[in-house]
């Protein structure tokens, strides 16, 4: 448009100037992520943000399983500087850092954080507390190819196969090289319960005694569950437990939370950052932990 100097002199016209595209910030995708969970979100327990600033603008966001050094790294490679991660950045399920302020790797990997602009929100009660499916069941069951019974149950009906057979089928479609298993390897199986991550004895026991044929956890303490295990067999018991680890018990739940995210976040990348790991055996001795420090 030509304006006569008359005009400008009397901004008699406005000149349009385009609007600046909103910035997403972290509070931005947190409260996106309250309205999506399908739960009301509470402010009991752990989920918070652990180390950054809620105004910082999202670059990119990675979801992984735990906010390890070799995950930040990756995420700090991808330009992902929200890290949502279901378990803690600090070593404690509680994220609590009052007796760390001194200690030499914690302030190494909160530099490194700092340095890379980096938001840790930890994003583990309301991802188990989702609605209708507890988000880690689904993405494990996703992985494995399994149906989710409705309405949404701990216990799994599978194709006929024996305790050996399965222990194999979790090896290969989780790459865990360093599972456990209590129990005779050619047990029939046709029924499982399930506890990602970890299973102490109550609930572990009701699940062994359950109708299930052979109980898949993450983790316990070897004098517990395990031992419970070991004596429910030794006592008899057509049963079998299944170790997987705690990180391969509940990874591709983080998986299944970038697709989630996905859904209702666009203006970012969302990427699944999968963690090595952490255990190697002596048949395949492996060392597959990033330790180079990014720039």
């Amino acid at each position: 448009m030509r304006l006569t100097r008359r005009q400008i002199a009397a901004g008699a016209v406005a000149v349009a100037v385009p609007a600046k595209a909103a910035t997403l910030t972290v509070r931005d995708v947190l409260e996106r992520m309250h309205g999506q969970i399908g739960t009301p979100w509470f402010e009991r327990g752990v989920d918070r943000i652990i180390a950054g600033d809620p105004e910082t603008p999202v670059t990119g966001i990675a979801t992984t399983m735990m906010g390890t050094f070799d995950a930040f790294k990756a995420a700090a490679a991808a330009k992902c500087n929200l890290v949502i991660t279901h378990e803690p950045t600090f070593w404690s399920h509680q994220d609590t850092i009052t007796q760390l302020q001194d200690d030499p790797l914690y302030k190494v990997k909160l530099a490194y954080m700092k340095a890379h602009n980096l938001v840790s929100f930890h994003f583990h009660d309301h991802w188990h507390a989702k609605l209708p499916v507890d988000g880690i069941h689904q993405g494990m069951a996703d992985r494995m190819g399994w149906s989710l019974p409705a309405p949404y149950d701990r216990h799994i009906d599978l194709l006929p196969t024996t305790l050996g057979g399965l222990a194999r089928e979790f090896q290969r479609k989780l790459g865990d090289r360093t599972l456990r298993v209590v129990g005779d390897p050619e047990l029939p199986v046709k029924r499982i319960a399930v506890s990602w991550g970890n299973c102490s004895l109550l609930p572990g026991a009701p699940y062994l005694n359950s109708d299930c044929d052979a109980l898949v956890i993450g983790e316990e303490q070897d004098w517990d569950l395990i031992a419970y295990a070991q004596d429910l067999v030794t006592a008899g018991r057509k049963k079998g437990l299944i170790v997987l680890g705690h990180i391969l018990s509940e990874q591709w739940g983080m998986e299944y939370a970038a697709t989630w995210l996905r859904g209702f976040v666009t203006e970012v990348p969302v990427r699944f950052v999968p963690l090595v790991e952490p255990y190697w055996n002596l048949k395949k001795p492996v060392f597959e932990i990033n330790t180079r420090v990014l720039p």
